[in-house]
């Protein structure tokens, strides 16, 4: 007898989602843009170049602990520039370094500023083409970034690293499906951050809990056709 429990959101979700043979959405073709443009960023800042060589090796860093809580300080540079790259920037053979599930990524990311050296407080929007930061806010964002996080004690964090997405850049014969492939492009970037982070000693937490609606204002994002799929706080 079957049972009359309501199904779940994510039930709904998975039902709704699959993919049954002889009717696949079909392809239109349309153009896309694969990456956000900014007009009039308030001031692009090209990052370090990330080292490519060196460090315990991929082994090594899957092995050590991520359980660390963050004491306080500025980040360096250099590391945020290591990081950025290792989540969400290019291969040498022009990949992402995050997996995706479609040829074209449909994920952006922001970093949130509070202390990082020769970085001034605020918004940044990462340029993966140009390996650069586009400045975007120029605000203290502690008080807005603590709030959409679920009113969350960041004082010893110095920096937040946001991961969006945008359905419609890859909807085109995937159609609700897209939703799916954002997520697994999120956990795989966020992934890839936190791996970054055991090799530079920074203290890295994932946090997927957060109010929609606010993390989308402080990021400058409509929370429509691009919504926030998760965080990663940095700190040392």
């Amino acid at each position: 007898m079957p049972s009359s429990r309501e199904k779940t959101i994510g039930e709904n979700f998975q039902a709704q989602t699959k993919y049954r043979r002889g009717a696949l959405p079909p392809k239109t073709g349309k153009a896309v843009s694969p990456f956000k443009v900014y007009a009039n960023p308030l001031e692009v800042a090209a990052l370090p170049v990330p080292e490519l060589s060196g460090g315990k090796g991929l082994w090594g860093t899957l092995a050590t602990t991520r359980e660390s809580i963050p004491e306080g300080g500025r980040l360096r540079q250099g590391d945020v520039s290591q990081l950025l790259w290792a989540s969400s920037g290019f291969t040498y053979g022009g990949q992402r370094t995050h997996a995706t599930a479609v040829p074209l990524a449909g994920l952006e990311t922001y970093l949130v500023v509070r202390q990082i050296e020769d970085v001034f407080p605020g918004v940044y929007h990462y340029n993966p083409r140009e390996h650069a930061l586009e400045h975007l806010v120029q605000t203290e964002p502690s008080l807005e970034l603590a709030d959409a996080l679920l009113d969350t004690d960041i004082s010893a964090c110095a920096a937040a690293v946001a991961y969006t997405g945008l359905p419609g850049r890859i909807d085109d014969g995937a159609k609700s499906r897209a939703y799916r492939y954002l997520y697994l492009e999120a956990g795989a970037a966020a992934q890839c951050a936190m791996l970054a982070a055991v090799e530079l000693g920074l203290a890295a937490t994932v946090r997927a809990e957060f109010y929609d609606d606010e993390l989308a204002r402080l990021l400058q994002i409509d929370g429509v056709s691009e919504v926030p799929l998760c965080v990663l706080t940095l700190g040392t």
